[in-house]
């Protein structure tokens, strides 16, 4: 903006989108009239008034586009504040109803613990192989199920019952030949009971001609060790060479258990393929009819359970220490679900006399 020789003031386009703006100045005053004149010959007056309606006209939409800026920034902010407390809301609800569900889920845990410690030796029978029927708790349902451990195959009594020989030549023992059995059974190679019990023992020296320890998986992608000690959980034995597929994962695997000592099988307990590895003459129809014709308190002891017909000419003796009708070691499947917390619970559990403790927990 700028004046002319004769002190007038004009009018300037500042923009194709803003129109024109009057920039109204001081001029030279009329002699006849005493007006002032603007360059384009309006008054002096009239070119202030048009100025001062189009800066008021233009500060009037510049407030209005602030405004409507202001309130979608809050509107957008107290969405985002309002969704992160639905988030945490739930999150919360959710660890609250996760503890609530592993509480309960050590309440029939510590349930199952009494019903063993009440329970005479020999009379757990009565409890084990059998579901608990859903109870209604508030906010949501418990179940569970109790199971025999020694009800099925010890696969650390291969390396902790003793026998054999440590370089596998020789006469298999005793519980290396119904592994050995087990393993035929499920369409699984017989001579990978070597490098199971390879996997167990302590000494670097393969079993022939099946065995395998560290320098067979160090080959391996990725690499790895044998664990050279008793394991806590069977499925360990997936990472044994022969083992890692679905014949291990869907038959065997549910017939095995992991325990800390050597144990006998109980034969109140074991299902028919157990019992059918007893022995070589002892075909599986015939462990079934053992299953089918158990008393319902079960055998009063090994040598009621041998005196079976179903069992004759099997070879089975009772000093081999390889049967029992008492159990010690039992597992605990606990569920719970609260709201949308839901928690699955495994729990080892011990006997001795008539007190029972936790040795292992897994969800």
């Amino acid at each position: 903006m700028g004046r002319g020789p004769w002190g007038r003031g004009f009018a300037l386009k500042i923009g194709a989108t803003r129109g024109w703006v009057l920039f109204c100045h001081k001029t030279v005053k009329s002699q006849a009239s005493g007006y002032e004149l603007g360059a384009d010959g309006a008054t002096g007056a009239a070119c202030r008034g048009a100025c001062v309606g189009a800066v008021g006209r233009n500060q009037r939409g510049v407030a209005l586009l602030s405004a409507l800026l202001a309130a979608a920034l809050v509107t957008t902010l107290a969405a985002a504040m309002i969704f992160t407390q639905q988030v945490d809301i739930r999150r919360a609800g959710n660890v609250i109803h996760g503890d609530q569900a592993w509480l309960y889920a050590v309440g029939v845990e510590e349930w199952a613990g009494v019903l063993l410690s009440r329970a005479e030796p020999g009379s757990e029978y009565r409890y084990v192989g059998r579901e608990l029927p859903p109870i209604a708790v508030v906010g949501g349902q418990v179940g569970g199920r109790l199971d025999d451990l020694q009800g099925r195959f010890n696969v650390n009594n291969l390396v902790l019952a003793g026998g054999g020989s440590e370089e596998g030549e020789g006469e298999p023992t005793p519980h290396q030949a119904q592994f050995r059995r087990l393993l035929g059974a499920c369409d699984l190679d017989e001579n990978s009971e070597q490098a199971v019990t390879d996997w167990l023992d302590a000494d670097q020296q393969p079993r022939f001609p099946g065995g395998a320890e560290d320098n067979e998986y160090l080959r391996g992608e990725p690499a790895y060790r044998a664990a050279n000690r008793p394991i806590t959980d069977p499925a360990e034995l997936a990472l044994v060479r022969g083992l890692d597929n679905e014949e291990f994962r869907g038959c065997l695997r549910p017939l095995l258990s992991a325990l800390p000592e050597a144990t006998p099988l109980n034969v109140n307990t074991a299902p028919p393929p157990l019992l059918a590895a007893l022995s070589d003459r002892l075909e599986l129809e015939r462990a079934e009819r053992l299953v089918a014709e158990r008393p319902a308190q079960g055998y009063e002891s090994v040598s009621d359970f041998l005196e079976h017909p179903a069992l004759a000419g099997s070879g089975l003796r009772s000093n081999e220490g390889l049967l029992t009708v008492q159990s010690r070691y039992f597992m605990v499947q606990s569920r719970a679900r609260i709201g949308q917390g839901r928690v699955v619970l495994y729990s080892k559990l011990e006997r001795q006399g008539g007190a029972v403790r936790v040795l292992q927990r897994s969800r």
